[in-house]
């Protein structure tokens, strides 16, 4: 009996010991990030009665008159990257699918695009654009939103987003649509994603932005609250991540909506702010735009379409738009260049165009 217990131990020895080596030839391996945290608080909040359902049921049933394009041209369109692309097919109607936005970006002389769903990931699609649209030297990359069809703030969706082949994974989104701002704006009884409780940033926001880190993607602050922003900002810049962009801080109360010395703070620790077309075509919000841009200084600011809507330009004809405004409010071809190309380029971490 004595001598049988003590095989046992030993086999309980060998295969602990097993485990360790096997844990420790996954750390050499380099698996990329493990989360220290148990038992984190949910990041998507279910309402007791769900009647909603979702963010794009409101869009289905706008009744937007077909899209036109305009065939614009400007010279600020060669070289332009677009980091804000919305594309079909969704779950609502968009003006064109991706290989249709890639052929018409390539005609008009775009370097490249940021292709953006705020329901799923879309590198996969970026790896279809590449290969079949037919708009060769065009640099198409993915985006993914951490809303709640992804499982809100979902290491996993990071991970499985930045491995996807072709590794075309790009930016990385807080909540939009589902942000809890945004839905408690709106008054909506649908899920909504948080990021922060009781002041402090989830365990799971600290894990991704170690993922955006180690993958070396580009944070976008999504649809959160001004605090949690400039909060996001910072724990970002600590764990190492090098590339932020504020989504559209100048487009409305329902999304991030800080105050300019809050812009000033985030600037300051690199990030870029982000202004799309619809902000500078908008009568209601042009004026405090441009002024907002002129604050914080064309070095600091990324000019995007956040295209896609039936019914509104497509993506190079509002970017056109944008350019014209800012030329017309005074900003020159060297602001411009930067806000179209220079800046777009850097927030991606690509080379600087020739």
């Amino acid at each position: 009996m004595t001598s049988a217990m003590g095989r046992a131990r030993n086999l309980i020895g060998f295969a602990m010991l097993a485990l360790l080596g096997a844990g420790a030839a996954a750390q050499d391996a380099g698996a990329p990030v493990t989360s220290g945290w148990t038992a984190a608080p949910v990041s998507v909040i279910n309402p007791e009665a769900n009647t909603d359902q979702n963010a794009w049921a409101s869009f289905r049933a706008r009744q937007a008159k077909p899209s036109v394009d305009e065939q614009l041209d400007d010279p600020v369109l060669r070289g332009a990257i677009d980091i804000h692309a919305h594309f079909g097919p969704d779950s609502y109607d968009r003006q064109w699918d991706a290989f249709e936005i890639a052929k018409r970006a390539k005609a008009r002389g775009l370097r490249g695009l940021v292709l953006k769903n705020h329901w799923t990931e879309s590198a996969g699609t970026a790896w279809l654009v590449r290969k079949y649209a037919d708009a060769p030297g065009l640099e198409v990359f993915g985006g993914l939103a951490l809303n709640a069809t992804v499982g809100g703030i979902n290491p996993q969706a990071v991970r499985y987003f930045a491995e996807v082949e072709g590794r075309y994974a790009k930016v990385v989104w807080m909540p939009t649509h589902d942000s809890e701002i945004e839905v408690r704006y709106l008054k909506a009884k649908r899920p909504y994603v948080i990021v922060s409780r009781d002041g402090a940033l989830l365990p799971q926001v600290l894990e991704v932005l170690d993922l955006i880190a180690h993958y070396k993607l580009t944070l976008a602050t999504g649809h959160v609250s001004a605090p949690e922003m400039v909060q996001m900002v910072s724990e970002a810049r600590k764990r190492g991540v090098e590339r932020i962009i504020i989504t559209h801080p100048g487009l409305g109360p329902m999304y991030t909506d800080p105050t300019i010395d809050q812009l000033r703070q985030v600037v300051g620790e690199g990030a870029y702010v982000e202004v799309v077309a619809s902000e500078l075509t908008s009568v209601a919000l042009r004026d405090n735009v441009i002024a907002t841009i002129r604050k914080i200084g064309p070095a600091h600011v990324i000019v995007s379409s956040d295209s896609g809507l039936t019914g509104w330009f497509n993506h190079t004809d509002a970017l056109v738009h944008a350019a014209r405004i800012l030329r017309s409010a005074g900003f020159s071809e060297a602001d411009l260049t930067r806000m179209f190309k220079t800046n777009p380029a850097a927030v991606l971490g690509l080379a600087p165009a020739p």
